[in-house]
């Protein structure tokens, strides 16, 4: 019952801030283009910060299946947790906070790259082990919506960053608006996949 109730909430919650977002989006293109705010998409201001709240929730919702006894998609979760962090440490320049040492280490710099590397490799020499079972696993996962959602935001992700390398009008609120989008279709994804298992044939029990 409580189960349910929690699942219940975390659509809901993902609902309401994927509607935050486009108020977001839909506000920084006013206030750039109506009102020439160019400060909307500077660093630490409205789209950026939208963005890194976004990033957080989908890290902690991607490691909801973790707790979650005798579930066989761990890995995926732990995949897109691990990319989600990735993003987190993008947006954020955590030397900037008053954290410990050892976190500003991790977080930032080559300290970060390691970190993310060693991540992304253990969970790829864990998938070797079981190569078939997560091969198949990882087709079941991009035909349902749970892996629509993704692929979406990469696709959105792509594309945001390719008019970083444009030079044209408003190119930076194109940018981070597109990321914006992406982060949301991400953020679809992390709340489908806490409250639903991705299976496979492979997978009995």
């Amino acid at each position: 019952m409580i189960r349910i109730i929690t699942m219940t909430s975390v659509k809901k919650i993902s609902s309401l801030v994927q509607y935050f977002i486009i108020g977001v989006i839909a506000w920084s293109f006013y206030g750039v283009i109506g009102l020439n705010d160019f400060n909307i998409f500077d660093e630490n201001n409205l789209l950026e910060n939208t963005q890194a709240f976004v990033l957080l929730l989908v890290f902690f919702l991607f490691l909801v299946p973790l707790f979650e006894p005798f579930r066989g998609d761990k890995l995926i979760a732990v995949f897109f947790a691990i990319l989600t962090l990735a993003f987190l440490l993008r947006e954020v320049d955590i030397e900037k906070f008053d954290l410990p040492k050892i976190l500003i280490l991790l977080g930032s710099g080559n300290g970060r790259n390691i970190l993310l590397a060693l991540g992304f490799l253990s969970t790829l020499g864990f998938a070797l082990f079981k190569f078939r079972y997560y091969l198949d696993l990882a087709r079941c996962f991009l035909r349902n919506r749970t892996g629509f959602a993704t692929l979406v935001a990469g696709l959105f992700l792509i594309v945001g960053d390719m008019f970083e390398k444009i030079d044209v009008p408003y190119h930076v609120l194109y940018e981070e608006s597109l990321e914006l989008l992406g982060y949301a279709f991400l953020l679809s994804a992390a709340a489908r996949l806490s409250r639903k298992e991705v299976k496979t044939s492979r997978f009995i029990g």
